[in-house]
């Protein structure tokens, strides 16, 4: 029974052939540098830190009904705490062109050492903690304030693009700390292929605790609680609680895929916090498919390796085909690729309307057949029962004045 358990289990979640896919497609992206170009190695683990990213947006969004237009906050502040933690570390090594040992943008502010309450990032292990502790700490305030309040929709979506904005300004006006309008640079970065590797490791991971989430009983209330908050609330569930949870689980994949953009980048800057790239990240989910965990990943891919490749070969037009490729999908494909992908071949194994009947009048007869009462009269009447479910449909398609679809079931 516990090995049934297990396979039904496992067949519903991860499907074989989704584990073969996924088995493919890491084995390509993980063998690739040995032996492909170096500039497309760099775009590679650059689009698993935004599909990283563009999952924690789906997370909220496709399954928990929350669109946060400042997802970003919390990507590029962990990529800050990182990227100072490098470049104190590079600072010591590589000192700047007037001779000291600190970030140059503190000599250009007038810093003559570090100041107190951030030498702790001078560990890399701290700082990776307070990458990852820090933005989750913020999300769960910003979830009981708005979510306790049943702050949701548009208002939740402002109030996000607010945060948004006030970071970014932050930055920008502290540039004594955290580099100003141009940002961090100069500190190095780890982009070579066995980060790679665990940059791969870490999509998977996040990949498979996704699909173990939304398969989850915890999943199924998200996503009655996205189809309809109201009756959520009327079954006894803590609506703002799992929406609290969810929101920490999407702010804590945020930061992991920030602190690996700032490490494998080289460079961060204000614009790594701000809307643009939370609404690109939206833009990427909604392609993919906002509803499916996959999703994320193929929007991600296509959308910037469009980017990327299109800008070179149609510097001129490639903004209007993304543009046009989204519109496209928003009307045409509302589910996204993904999405529509995985209803169409849903559709195609139910059939026809008269398959599913037949299939219908087939199971009910084998019902029957196994309740069959031993008297002879009642077994003379079951063997005319499996039609039943024909009589059904017939009166319903007679009754939407379908009388040419009725005839097929008369018999």
């Amino acid at each position: 029974m516990a090995r049934r358990r297990a396979k039904a289990f496992e067949s519903k979640i991860f499907p074989l052939w989704s584990i073969v896919a996924t088995g493919a497609v890491a084995a390509a992206i993980a063998t690739y540098p040995l032996y492909g170009a170096e500039y497309v190695v760099s775009l590679l683990g650059l689009f698993l830190c935004f599909s990283i990213f563009a999952l924690s947006i789906t997370l909220i969004w496709g399954f928990a009904g929350i669109l946060s237009l400042g997802q970003a906050i919390y990507f590029g502040g962990s990529a800050y705490f990182v990227a100072l933690s490098l470049k104190f570390q590079y600072a010591k090594t590589h000192p700047t062109r007037y001779g000291g040992t600190i970030p140059d943008f503190m000599e250009w502010n007038g810093l003559t050492e570090i100041p107190a309450f951030m030498q702790p990032l001078e560990n890399l292990y701290v700082a990776i903690f307070c990458a990852l502790f820090f933005p989750v700490l913020l999300s769960f305030l910003f979830g009981v304030v708005t979510f306790k309040r049943h702050i949701y929709g548009v208002y939740c979506a402002v109030i996000t693009l607010a945060e948004a904005l006030i970071l970014q300004e932050f930055i920008v006006e502290y540039q004594a700390y955290t580099g100003g309008f141009n940002g961090i640079t100069d500190y190095g970065n780890y982009n070579n292929m066995y980060f790679l590797w665990f940059i791969l490791g870490v999509a998977v991971l996040c990949f498979v605790v996704g699909r173990l989430l939304t398969h989850s009983r915890v999943g199924t209330i998200l996503k009655s609680v996205r189809d309809n908050e109201v009756r959520a609330e009327f079954m006894g569930y803590n609506v703002a609680n799992f929406r609290i949870f969810v929101f920490c689980m999407a702010a804590l994949m945020a930061a992991v895929s920030g602190a690996m953009y700032a490490a494998w980048q080289g460079i961060i800057s204000h614009l790594d916090t701000g809307p643009i790239l939370s609404i690109e990240a939206v833009i990427w989910s909604a392609v993919g498919g906002r509803a499916t965990i996959i999703g994320p990943f193929v929007g991600t891919f296509l959308v910037k390796g469009a980017e990327f490749f299109l800008s070179e070969r149609l510097a001129w037009a490639w903004q209007l085909l993304m543009g046009g490729l989204f519109i496209f999908v928003v009307l045409v494909m509302r589910d996204g690729i993904v999405g529509t992908i995985q209803r169409w071949v849903t559709e195609r194994r139910k059939g026809t309307i008269r398959q599913m009947v037949e299939e219908a009048d087939y199971e009910a007869g084998k019902r029957q057949a196994d309740w069959r009462p031993e008297t002879t009269s009642m077994q003379a009447s079951s063997t005319q029962g499996g039609g039943w479910v024909q009589q059904v449909v017939r009166s319903a398609l007679l009754g939407m004045g379908r009388r040419d679809l009725a005839k097929r079931y008369s018999k």
